[in-house]
């Protein structure tokens, strides 16, 4: 608890409505299962690369740049000795977007990560795999920038893998995103509600389809 406080503390000096976020937070979260099929999924079309990274400078530079100094260097270490897949999305030589994609056991930390388990500890079906640690620079937003990362991502493991399906989880506000998993045949498996109370989580299912839940 006193090292969350500490922590909480540090981002508040950055952004002060974190420490609200601490002491209360609500959060209805969606579950998304979006299957991994070999179709002509189309490409950006725009002048930017995106590309599997396991450059552990530039990754831990892209999030911290973009306020996201939890995935520091260690994490991004440890998460590539892991064998877990970093996508970052350039413009010339400036990283502008990312996302992780996580398999088999792993950690999810923040409280919008308790939608998807009330353990911190995930373990997924080795058949699935799970999309996390998505942004986009703010100045590039609105451009479909975050649909490109998405279908990038499931034209490599439909390329690459025998997985059948990238489950992604997002809050249920966030139209942008939740469009882009539709546009990419997605489907909702499940609605969580998460308060975070002083560091505690509690977590409400309010809907879950049993049959896809392949999580523990």
């Amino acid at each position: 608890m006193l090292s969350k406080l500490k922590y909480y503390l540090l981002l508040g000096v950055k952004k002060p409505n974190l420490i609200l976020s601490f002491i209360y937070k609500k959060h209805i979260g969606l579950i998304i299962s979006i299957p991994i099929i070999s179709v002509n999924i189309p490409e950006n079309n725009f002048n930017m690369k995106i590309t599997k990274s396991d450059n552990i400078t530039e990754i831990t530079n892209f999030y911290r740049g973009m306020g996201r100094d939890s995935i520091n260097k260690s994490i991004v270490e440890r998460w590539l000795n892991k064998k877990f897949f970093c996508f970052l999305v350039y413009e010339n030589d400036t990283a502008i977007g990312g996302m992780w994609v996580f398999k088999e056991t792993f950690t999810l930390n923040n409280t919008s990560g308790r939608t998807l388990s009330q353990n911190q500890k995930i373990r997924l079906n080795k058949e699935y795999i799970y999309g996390g640690n998505v942004i986009i620079n703010e100045e590039y937003r609105g451009k479909g920038i975050n649909q490109a990362l998405l279908n990038h991502v499931i034209k490599h493991f439909s390329k690459h893998s025998n997985y059948k399906e990238l489950i992604v989880i997002t809050g249920a506000t966030n139209g942008a995103y939740i469009r882009s998993t539709m546009k990419a045949s997605g489907v909702l498996i499940g609605i969580t509600q998460v308060i975070n109370l002083i560091g505690f989580k509690f977590r409400k299912e309010l809907f879950l389809d049993k049959k896809k839940k392949v999580w523990i």
